[in-house]
């Protein structure tokens, strides 16, 4: 159990890293709109290798719900976003992992890529959707759906599919991540 909880924490501390990178990078202007979501990427390694065993056992106190609760601290500590938008957008992404799971190994070389890259096209369209609903009209109107995928979201969507398949497999490699779901 102890160990589990120091891989939580470890967890933690690398999406927080990986989220404040990814704001750093953000900050530039020459690279603003071709920032991969390195966030969703250590998200993603992590979920792809939790076992369902591991899911799905009881009084498991870490998995699925930690890992989704970190990635929630992890944004929500740099992001302008409400918390509750930022849980929606990783619960999506959770899901979406999901299905992705049913039918396909998400470890796969060739499968990472498209995991990755649909996903944060997702999350992506979800945090401009986030941002356009501050007037309750532009909810309903076609302007809020068609820059939920301008061409940023493209490009930065397009970046995560293609270090997906080099940055997920270093992202299990990170120190204290194995502990996450180690049986014991």
């Amino acid at each position: 159990m102890t160990g589990r909880l120091l891989g939580w924490v470890m967890v933690l501390v690398w999406l927080s890293w990986a989220e404040a990178l990814e704001g750093w990078l953000a900050a530039r202007p020459a690279l603003s709109a071709w920032v991969p979501d390195l966030g969703l990427l250590v998200f993603l390694a992590i979920g792809a290798r939790l076992g369902r065993k591991l899911m799905a056992r009881k009084g498991e106190t870490v998995g699925s719900v930690g890992l989704i609760v970190a990635a929630v601290f992890a944004e929500g500590a740099v992001s302008s976003l409400s918390t509750a938008a930022v849980a929606v957008g990783w619960l999506v992404a959770w899901n979406w992992l999901l299905f992705w799971r049913r039918g396909f190994d998400v470890e796969e070389l060739v499968v990472r890529p498209l995991v990755a890259g649909s996903a944060a096209l997702l999350l992506i369209g979800w945090r401009h959707l986030v941002h356009s609903a501050d007037l309750q009209a532009e909810l309903v109107s076609t302007q809020a759906a068609a820059h939920m995928f301008d061409a940023g979201a493209w490009h930065g969507a397009l970046t995560t599919a293609v270090l997906a398949p080099f940055l997920m497999p270093l992202a299990l490699r990170l120190p204290g991540v194995g502990l996450y779901w180690r049986d014991r």
